[in-house]
């Protein structure tokens, strides 16, 4: 397939050799940052990325939206029935098909875990593993999340989403040593 931009063609041993990491590129003082803009100039579609090798948002957006059948919206029931299942087999990998096969069937398990991620406000769930807890514990876990992520910067989309730098992972060890001084 022949390509369309004026961009010159590098191959990866010549982009990894010329723009190694620590080696600071065009337009970014992060070297971790214009080595990776350097290599996908070699490897990625051009539609793909901007001239200098950064993503273009635009093209990984949805072209076209496709909304759940009417049967598959979840409704205050379901989260009813998902804070029911949390209440008793909490969360932990182990517990998805149980709350499934009790209180949420014809649901996906991955959709159950996400479902429990937004509803507790976390991206990453491995800190509840095992944790147990009613619709008020579950709500009240979503605000302390909400307070560390909107102090941290890390509240993207209703959650909570660590980055680079873990900031939310500090500022969660900070709080949860607080509490225990208390």
């Amino acid at each position: 397939r022949a390509r369309t931009d004026a961009r010159p063609r590098l191959l990866m041993a010549d982009t990894m050799m010329a723009t190694p990491p620590g080696t600071p590129g065009p337009g970014t003082d992060d070297p971790r940052v214009a080595w990776a803009n350097a290599t996908r100039l070699a490897v990625t579609r051009a539609d793909a990325l901007n001239a200098d090798g950064s993503l273009n948002q635009q093209f990984f957006k949805p072209k076209k939206v496709v909304y759940a059948a009417e049967k598959a919206k979840w409704n205050d029931a379901d989260w009813d029935n998902l804070y029911r299942g949390i209440e008793k087999h909490g969360i932990d990998p182990s517990s998805w098909r149980k709350i499934i096969d009790e209180f949420c069937p014809g649901r996906e398990v991955l959709f159950i875990r996400i479902k429990a991620s937004r509803a507790i406000g976390s991206q990453g769930l491995n800190r509840y593993h095992g944790w147990i807890g009613t619709k008020t514990d579950v709500q009240a876990e979503y605000e302390r999340n909400k307070q560390i992520g909107l102090a941290t910067g890390c509240w993207k989309g209703g959650i909570l989403v660590e980055n680079d730098n873990k900031d939310a992972e500090a500022a969660i060890k900070k709080r949860d040593a607080e509490e225990a001084a208390a």
